[in-house]
């Protein structure tokens, strides 16, 4: 027994450890969006500042740890080995359902995760008693069904609440401050600042620090009075404010994200912790609580003493909670410098909400057309309604957002400013302290992720360029918050009866599934992080002022997507004649991100262009001519490939002898040609035009032959009918593609002659 209580033992905290390094990763984005978003400082000293505020938050997290004892189930209900194997199902089905939506880059609610794989894991334990009497009463001594369906409906109000307030709020907001407030309006931004930092002080003290424990640990604030504390936090920043603004110039608003960061973090980690750590916390207490109670039985151990007095009795005096909550906050700071899908699912929030448009993550979506359309209609409505005076005044107040650029003190691209920074977070400390204060139940990933959609909105960041685009994600971070219910819930209730009916056989099983889905999952990520970089690359941080930038680097980027579709085309040829199905499914991905690539290039191009000297831009359409001649060999290659897939899946007939020997030929004067035209380029040949066509005249006479070869075949009744269309396409695809890149580099040669030549100093 004693073996059996050890590996219990280490096996929760080993899932609690999980937990909290994947529950991190996902609620990260609740207090870094704001921060990031607006770059008020570099990547580390955002992290430092959000780490901090989770080491201090980490201590004062005991009072929310009976959530998960008697907040959504009856641990009466319930004896000792069956409230473990509720534990281990219920970790490993969030590790496993947060993991995925970490890995895709989706900001998901944590506290839905665990409050529906709760109700699922008690429900198969309950059905497994089978002593639960008819009707929805009687599962009541069992789990908290009032709570819970209080719980769902405050999350859906919350979603269209959290959204409207938003972006009323920034509404106002902008239209006091405008877009150009550096260096004006400090006295109303330190009153307005100091309204934001009591806002986010009564969040911490109430929601964060207090908690459970405001009587106890907080008494000399409770004497002062809330009503003085308040006051004097509120007159103490607005004078503070004032005077840094006025004697050093220092930005108000960027104080506000500073301090809400942190005063966010902690609050999170005080209130979210128990998410994580609560339920296997809860199962070595009580497993300790057995093994002191003399002559206790195993599996009729009653679970009674799971009540907040006995909890309280132990905060801070007992060595469990001491190092489970010290081991939290090292794993915590740790997971959130190194994690790597954390920062891919905060990119995700701050790119639906930034002020510029660009690159967009999200395909339109039906409903996202629809919900634009008909915004579109009652905004122009609403336009012809409103007076022309009003209309303008607000135009120019809307008008001229500042440039996002990188400044000295951050080390990326800026998303939006300060002020909405602000805003997006004294509206979310708002509306979680009125929550918390009217004991109604919300989602802090919801309220927050919701309030920076609808300032975002408010500040015309959703605009005709991207609001289908913007919209369609929002949606569908929406219904993955649904979908995280229903797979926590499914999850934990088969884990419940597996566990019951495999023993611990069943949890080693489930532990070593975690261990390799988070392997598997890493790795995955990595290469999905990696392709993405090299799909991003953008103008952003190139020297743009200088001739030599577009003609250096700008043909240096071609030409690297000029490789990729040679390589992309010897990949599909290839693995036609090897009928290699696999090598074929990866053609295609590759096709994907080269046309992708090329895209966010073009678009990229464009919004730089003016930043180009003036000499250059007369003969930048060449330069635009080549990447269209890239966009049409790409998608060439795009055509190619898919047929040659769904012939290959479909376990069709190869290619014939004569065939393959055909395409053999043709693949390797293909490649060599378009490896002659790649290093011509590289090395500025651009006097052997000449050559190159003579090459492309060869290869060209060589397709016709073997087309012409193949009817012949055809006509005296060999081959087969759908291999005979696959290689008749291949063909004439490959023709397209000697044709465009030779075109390309005709483009690009003019180009390089026409534009004029760095002066020699």
């Amino acid at each position: 027994m004693d073996i059996f209580i050890w590996f219990t033992v280490i096996l929760l905290v080993l899932l609690a450890v999980f937990h909290l390094v994947t529950g991190v990763s996902n609620d990260a984005v609740n207090f870094l969006n704001a921060a990031i978003g607006s770059r008020v400082a570099s990547s580390k000293v955002i992290l430092a500042l959000a780490g901090s505020g989770l080491v201090i938050g980490t201590f004062f997290s005991g009072g929310m740890m009976e959530v998960v004892r008697n907040g959504v189930i009856n641990p009466s209900g319930f004896l000792l080995h069956e409230l473990l194997i509720i534990v281990v199902a219920v970790t490993v089905a969030n590790i496993l359902l947060l993991d995925a939506f970490n890995t895709a880059g989706f900001p998901t609610s944590t506290t839905i995760s665990v409050i529906f794989s709760l109700i699922g894991a008690a429900l198969a334990i309950v059905l497994i008693k089978q002593n639960t009497p008819d009707g929805l009463e009687g599962y009541s001594a069992f789990i908290n069904t009032d709570r819970v369906f209080m719980i769902f409906a405050g999350i859906l109000a919350s979603i269209l609440f959290a959204f409207i307030t938003g972006a009323m709020a920034q509404f106002f907001t902008r239209l006091l401050f405008t877009f150009r407030h550096q260096g004006k309006y400090n006295l109303l931004f330190s009153i307005i600042g100091a309204l934001a930092i009591t806002t986010i002080f009564y969040l911490l003290i109430k929601k964060g620090i207090g908690g459970m424990f405001w009587e106890e640990n907080f008494q000399w604030l409770q004497n002062l009075g809330t009503q003085k504390v308040l006051m004097g936090v509120f007159w103490g920043s607005a004078l503070s404010l004032w005077g840094l603004a006025t004697l050093f110039h220092i930005d108000i608003p960027r104080l506000v994200v500073f301090f809400g960061t942190f005063a966010l973090a902690l609050s999170f980690a005080s209130n979210d912790l128990v998410n994580f750590i609560g339920l296997p916390l809860t199962g070595i207490e009580s497993i300790k609580e057995y093994l002191n109670t003399p002559n206790a039985s195993f599996s009729h151990f009653p679970l009674q003493f799971l009540n907040t007095d006995w909890e309280r009795s132990l905060h801070f005096r007992d060595s469990v909670y001491v190092g489970f909550f010290l081991m939290a906050g090292i794993v915590m700071v740790v997971t959130l410098f190194l994690s790597k899908k954390l920062h891919s699912v905060t990119e995700t929030e701050v790119y639906l909400g930034r002020q510029s448009a660009g690159q967009e993550r999200f395909e339109p979506s039906p409903l996202s057309k629809v919900l634009v359309r008909s915004f579109l209609n009652v905004y122009q409505k609403a336009e012809q309604l409103l007076p022309a005076r009003v209309h303008a005044f607000i135009s120019d107040r809307f008008k001229a957002p500042l440039p996002l650029h990188r400044q000295p003190a951050t080390d990326e691209v800026i998303y939006f400013d300060t002020v909405r920074a602000s805003v997006n977070l004294v509206i979310a400390s708002l509306l979680i302290s009125i929550g918390t204060y009217l004991r109604f139940p919300l989602s802090t990933t919801f309220v927050v992720f919701m309030v920076a959609m609808g300032t975002s909105f408010a500040d015309q960041a959703w605009g005709r360029e991207s609001a289908v685009y913007r919209l369609s994600g929002v949606l569908s971070i929406l219904g993955g918050w649904f979908i995280t219910a229903s797979g926590g819930f499914i999850g934990a209730f088969l884990f419940s009866l597996a566990l019951h009916w495999g023993g611990w056989p069943v949890a080693l099983v489930l532990f070593l599934i975690v261990l390799v889905t988070l392997w598997q999952t890493n790795k995955y990520h990595h290469r999905k992080r990696e392709k993405e970089k090299e799909l991003n690359k953008t103008f952003h941080h190139e020297k743009t002022e200088g001739i030599e930038w577009l003609r250096e680097t700008g043909r240096e980027r071609i030409r690297k997507f000029l490789l990729e579709s040679s390589k992309i085309y010897f990949m599909i040829i290839d693995g036609l004649m090897d009928e290699d199905l696999r090598q074929m499914r990866e053609a295609i991905e590759k096709t994907e991100y080269l046309k992708q690539g090329i895209k966010n290039y073009k678009i990229e191009l464009f919004r730089t262009y003016s930043k180009l000297p003036e000499e250059v831009q007369d003969s930048g359409h060449l330069f635009v001519q080549a990447l269209d001649y890239l966009t049409e060999m790409s998608n060439t290659i795009g055509i190619m490939a898919p047929p040659i897939f769904k012939h290959l899946e479909n376990q069709h007939k190869g290619l014939s002898s004569a065939q393959k020997e055909d395409l053999s030929g043709i693949l390797e004067e293909t490649t060599a040609f378009l490896n002659f035209l790649i290093h011509f380029e590289k090395e500025k040949r651009f006097d052997a035009l000449h050559e190159l066509k003579n090459k492309q005249n060869v290869v060209l006479k060589l397709l016709e032959e073997y087309r012409l070869e193949q009817i012949r075949r055809i006509r005296s009744g060999q081959g087969r009918t759908r291999v005979n269309v696959i290689y008749m396409e291949v063909m004439g695809e490959t023709k397209n593609i000697l044709i465009y890149s030779l075109n390309l580099f005709q483009a690009l040669r003019e180009f390089y002659y026409q534009t004029p030549k760095k002066p020699i100093r």
